[in-house]
């Protein structure tokens, strides 16, 4: 019989504001929102050991740590027949009735989820000197000895693109300090050590000044650590790379005929397998009338781009997405992109009405997804769409006047039906 394990957390990240199923590592884990009374938590149902239960769900707040670059604080853990909460104290609340988590890196390399570990703690470390040591740790995961430490330091410092570390990093220059050998002496040493100079003082403000001054290099230079030694990307570059935008239409079409695109190389028509049918969507709203089970058709490939042209099972209603391969991005045009052809039934209205809406909420930052409609498999999706040089409100307002009218003629065609 399954056990739950139940972890309540102090989080330095929005949490979901309703129960969160995800899915992680091949398990299901529940995020629960707090309440008056019982702190955010993570449940897991799991079959003993305990001990495998705890280490996959630290793991888990591990990866989401990362990902939202916030601390997640263990607070307290239950276990049992059923998935009870964990009372909580008073504090402050990080929630997000939008949560998603979108990226959870899981990697097979023991030395990278240490490393997640070992930031996911720092974060959560209220001590400033000990937040400087738990980042430092991870860079003592990638060298042994402090001479390597040291040289590697120097070498990526100027590599970072952190906001803050520059400003840091240009004081310690300024002071005649070599960055490696200062990060390393009055930094990690100073933390770990209580007998030799340099050492700190709990007590010394200077002390716990200077350190806090320094975290945001640490914390910079442990984040190129994990991305750039370890392979663990952040959410920043998966943003900047986009790659989630036609990841299933990637694995759909095949290697081969994605790397001809991506390269830039014309591909036939004829050479595309047939595709299946898609349904056009907003994320977070319900489905459109007109946009399930479009059947889709390869109209050109050139220039990195293949053209689909989706039409409705009666070529009511028709729409073009690019798959632009060379720039990693699912685009569409919302205001030449789709269109439909009338042909006086109630159902073109109900199509043309629910274009119309999948429109509209575009315009108000919707974020455009496309799922292959039998298997319900998102093929890809779009960040939240941003209009320019659009009056909003006057927007919205035309798109309501619209709706009245289109709505109004689908009951004349009805009441006209014979």
């Amino acid at each position: 019989m399954n056990q739950w394990l139940v972890v309540g957390l102090e989080n330095g990240v929005h949490w979901p504001t309703v129960e969160t199923r995800v899915s992680f590592e091949g398990h299901e884990i529940i995020l629960r929102p707090e309440t008056d009374t019982l702190a955010p938590s993570v449940a897991l149902s799991y079959a003993p050991p305990l001990e495998e239960a705890y280490r996959l769900v630290r793991r888990f707040l591990s990866s989401l740590a990362w990902a939202e670059r916030g601390h997640l604080r263990e607070i307290g853990a239950s276990g049992g027949t059923h998935a009870i909460g964990i009372g909580k104290g008073p504090m402050a609340r990080l929630i997000d009735p939008r949560f998603r988590a979108d990226y959870l890196p899981a990697p097979a390399d023991p030395r990278a989820r240490r490393a997640l570990a070992l930031y996911r703690e720092a974060l959560g470390l209220e001590s400033i000197p000990y937040r400087f040591l738990a980042l430092y740790k991870v860079v003592n995961i990638l060298y042994e000895y402090g001479s390597d430490q040291k040289a590697w330091i120097n070498g990526i410092v100027d590599k970072l693109d952190d906001l803050l570390a520059p400003a840091r990093l240009a004081e310690i220059r300024l002071q005649g300090h070599d960055v490696g050998p200062y990060l390393y002496e009055s930094g990690r040493c100073a933390v770990a050590h209580a007998f030799n100079s340099p050492i700190v003082d709990p007590d010394d403000p200077q002390d716990t000044e200077r350190l806090a001054r320094d975290l945001p290099l640490m914390k910079a230079v442990a984040e190129y650590a994990i991305e750039h030694e370890l392979g663990v990307r952040s959410m920043r570059t998966i943003w900047r790379e986009h790659l989630y935008e036609l990841a299933g239409f990637r694995e759909s079409l095949g290697a081969a005929l994605v790397n001809d695109l991506k390269n830039g190389r014309d591909v036939t028509v004829e050479a595309f397998p047939r595709l299946p049918k898609v349904s056009v969507r907003l994320r977070d709203h319900g489905p459109f009338a007109g946009l399930e089970r479009l059947q889709p058709e390869v109209v050109s490939a050139t220039a990195g781009k293949l053209a689909l042209r989706c039409r409705s099972e009666e070529r009511i209603l028709e729409m073009v997405l690019s798959l632009n391969f060379a720039s990693e991005r699912l685009e569409f045009d919302p205001e030449r992109g789709a269109g439909i052809r009338d042909d006086g039934s109630v159902g073109a209205a109900e199509k043309a009405l629910g274009l119309l809406g999948f429109i509209r909420g575009l315009y108000s930052n919707g974020e455009l997804e496309v799922w292959e409609s039998d298997r319900q498999m998102l093929l890809g999706r779009c960040d939240a769409y941003i209009p320019m040089n659009v009056d909003l409100l006057a927007t919205d307002q035309a798109f309501e006047q619209m709706a009245v009218k289109v709505t109004e003629e689908i009951e004349r065609r009805k009441q006209a039906a014979p």
